[in-house]
């Protein structure tokens, strides 16, 4: 996830990858003003291994990215000599930044700020300074809850142990960094799940989505019968990170993000086994480069607002599988549009199983602020509260056995991604409220 996390501490990161050159280097103290310009060209001094490539696959150069303001201008960037914005705003700053440091730009944030991430990437400063203003109001709803004979069998059809074996697989990956071969494994390894799984759905279709870097997105799309021009998006990121080591660092990822990407992999099980046919396209989305300013969703959200597509609405589901604060599911309500996300809660109480509550987020925080950015309604649901969270993320240490050793606690979420699915796209035959 991109932000509003726990601090993973740095001496831990340390303690991980002792020996290392890069991971050997002394802490910046950014309470005495270090500048973050000059960390990043400390860093670019430390050249790692590769490991199957380098960031200036992304085409090198500069990139523009957007910063919460609040971030800048309370207690933990007081101190943060970030140098003067190119431009400003009462809801973002915006900086220059060399392309092939915005993982190091990653750790920054997430150890002096709170966040893994926290902020958008652009290829121009003309797509950043769009951001610096409120996103367009997003057109959504009314959402109706009527699909109940669709929905039961496949909530009830969701299993523990296939969502265990989809995090266990992608945990195993050295990294899903996403400018690492790895990586680029992960996610073809995804493309054939989603294909193998879909096979049985009417016209449904899996592809990769390429970007400007190594790994790509990738899309499940199954058309709908009688709308097939609105969409219904479900998305998480498959990419992971690991502190300073984000290309030779073992970052296992399970529980950020291997536990969201497990829960749409189930959902896609849960409905094309019960024949699944929606009017409405739905559309499952793995997205790549979220851990360096939600890149990938910004690219493919931006994309459908240019090109006028109808979103209906879309769910993000980034860490699932981490009990930090007891039984239930945490409903994001900033960056996210209120109709939907109380819709959301109803979804909860009539499939999940389990209570559900409201937490935030925070400036950049994961992938459904791209599409909230771009004018559609979007929501999240989250492991726990923020204070309550995964603290083993961002490190080696986020593996399955460090979330329980089981993906109990993301069954109800794979729920909640099944009805969410059947009940805003409906499904072709059954009767739903309002004609929608």
């Amino acid at each position: 996830m991109a932000a509003a996390k726990q601090v993973v501490r740095l001496a831990a990161g340390l303690a991980l990858c002792a020996g290392s050159a890069a991971h050997a280097a002394p802490r910046p103290d950014f309470d005495r003003g270090a500048d973050a310009g000059a960390v990043l060209e400390q860093l670019r001094a430390v050249e790692p291994p590769s490991v199957g490539g380098t960031e200036s696959a992304s085409g090198g150069g500069d990139v523009w990215i957007t910063i919460g303001k609040s971030d800048l201008v309370g207690p933990a960037g007081a101190g943060t000599a970030l140098g003067a914005p190119a431009a400003s705003s009462k809801r973002a700053a915006l900086y220059k930044v060399p392309a092939d440091r915005l993982a190091e730009l990653s750790h920054l944030m997430h150890e002096k700020f709170g966040r893994c991430g926290g902020f958008f990437a652009y290829e121009t400063r003309e797509e950043a300074e769009a951001d610096l203003f409120a996103p367009p109001a997003s057109k959504g709803g009314p959402y109706t809850l009527d699909q109940e004979a669709v929905v039961r069998p496949a909530a009830a059809a969701v299993k523990e142990g296939e969502l265990r074996s989809t995090i266990e697989t992608l945990a195993a990956f050295e990294t899903r960094y996403y400018q690492s071969d790895t990586g680029v494994q992960a996610s073809a390894w995804i493309q054939e799940r989603w294909r193998a799984l879909s096979a049985t759905l009417p016209r449904a279709s899996v592809a990769a989505v390429p970007h400007g870097w190594k790994q790509s997105s990738v899309v499940l799309t199954i058309p709908g019968s009688e709308k097939p021009d609105e969409i219904v998006v479900l998305g998480g990121h498959l990419d992971s990170i690991s502190g300073w080591g984000f290309l030779r660092g073992r970052s296992p990822g399970a529980d950020d993000n291997a536990s969201g990407i497990a829960v749409l992999t189930e959902a896609i099980r849960v409905l094309a086994q019960a024949g699944f046919a929606p009017k409405r396209t739905v559309q499952f989305m793995g997205y790549s480069a979220e851990e360096v300013g939600l890149r990938g969703s910004k690219e493919i959200a931006s994309r459908y607002a240019q090109q006028g597509k109808k979103v209906v609405g879309v769910i993000q589901f980034d860490m699932t599988n981490f009990k930090g604060s007891g039984d239930g599911i945490w409903l994001l309500e900033d960056n996210v549009d209120p109709e939907l996300t109380a819709f959301l809660g109803k979804l909860v109480d009539a499939y999940a199983g389990v209570p559900w509550a409201t937490t935030r987020c925070g400036y950049g925080c994961s992938d459904h602020a791209s599409w909230t950015r771009s004018g559609f309604p979007a929501s999240a649901a989250f492991e726990s509260t923020f204070d309550g969270m995964n603290h083993s993320i961002h490190s080696e240490r986020d593996t399955l056995a460090n979330a329980g050793g089981n993906a109990a606690h993301s069954v109800p979420f794979a729920r909640l991604a099944a009805a969410f699915a059947a009940e805003l796209a409906k499904s072709a035959g059954t009767p739903s409220a309002h004609g929608r």
